[in-house]
């Protein structure tokens, strides 16, 4: 697409792909789950040499910013008005295939993954846009996971776009928190540092999250964490709440962000154990005010409850 659009043509929009491929070591694993705020002593997570060492399942997210990347950059060719500092992450959805592939010493592996917009729907104050995301090994072609990520982008008309969401089963569920007292209570304090090595885990390089100057000029005191990074640490404190920290009994989630998460803030997972274990809900919050993550869910595989 050459011209600037004037509105929204889901015939153009949904026939386009976009392809990109990462790259990720030994090295790679364990920077982002140290960033997730992992144990420098649980071998498994930061120790090459461990014999179950392995990759946080939210690790599924990283090849997503990049696809991501490609998407927003070729946004104003589909969307009237587009602005990239309106363009917000506001819900996510990972589906984990098989876990990610060990990369021997000094090898890399490479993943091949594709984005493709599923939707473009009309808030009036703005669409939103859900992307679909496909992630693989290139060397084998087999499938790792499944990303869905929505977002918000203020102050684009709608003229043209879908009125309603289609429904698509867990992907498109909403998990609100249930009205009773959760089963289980995490905290993680951020460190002034998280938003800088998380950055430099994921390759999302968006200044946001790291120049206060930028940070100001978006609206927002000092620079902000990556919202997969918030989750991934929701992620992590359900696994370790109900699945005895087994990354293998992880098969899903899904979150609507919603708030900020500040470096040095102390971010609290309250948790619900629901369906025999199967679904845990959970939201996460930064004192009593600020809601970050809600409407969330992780989706587990059958293994002994921890109750």
């Amino acid at each position: 697409m050459s011209n600037k659009p004037t509105t929204i043509d889901l015939t153009k929009i949904k026939p386009l792909t976009w392809t990109v491929q990462t790259k990720y070591n030994a090295s790679s694993i364990i920077t982002y789950n140290l960033a997730l705020g992992a144990s420098g002593t649980d071998l498994s997570l930061c120790f090459e040499g461990h014999p179950s060492f392995h990759a946080l399942p939210t690790f599924g997210t990283l090849p997503v910013i990049s696809a991501m990347g490609a998407v927003t950059k070729s946004m104003p060719d589909f969307l009237p008005s587009f602005q990239s500092h309106n363009h917000v992450h506001g819900e996510h959805y990972l589906e984990l295939k098989r876990p990610f592939p060990i990369p021997k010493p000094g090898e890399e592996v490479t993943l091949e993954t594709t984005a493709k917009v599923l939707e473009v729907v009309d808030r009036r104050s703005g669409v939103t846009v859900c992307v679909a995301i496909t992630t693989s090994d290139a060397a084998t072609g087999s499938e790792i996971c499944y990303n869905e990520w929505t977002s918000f982008i203020l102050r684009v008309p709608g003229a043209g776009a879908a009125t309603h969401s289609l429904d698509r089963g867990a992907m498109s569920k909403i998990y609100p928190s249930p009205d009773r007292k959760p089963n289980a209570v995490r905290e993680f304090r951020t460190s002034p540092e998280q938003g800088a090595l998380y950055r430099a885990a994921s390759g999302d390089l968006n200044a946001l999250h790291i120049d206060p100057e930028v940070a100001k000029k978006g609206g927002f005191p000092g620079p902000i964490l990556t919202g997969t990074a918030t989750l991934g640490v929701g992620v992590r404190h359900v696994l370790e709440a109900f699945a005895d920290g087994d990354a293998g009994r992880f098969k899903g989630m899904k979150v609507r962000l919603s708030k900020p998460v500040f470096p040095g803030d102390v971010v609290r997972t309250e948790m619900w154990r629901e369906e025999g274990g199967r679904v845990v809900r959970y939201r996460q919050c930064v004192g009593d005010e600020r809601v970050v993550m809600k409407d969330a869910a992780v989706f587990l595989h059958e293994g002994k409850a921890n109750l």
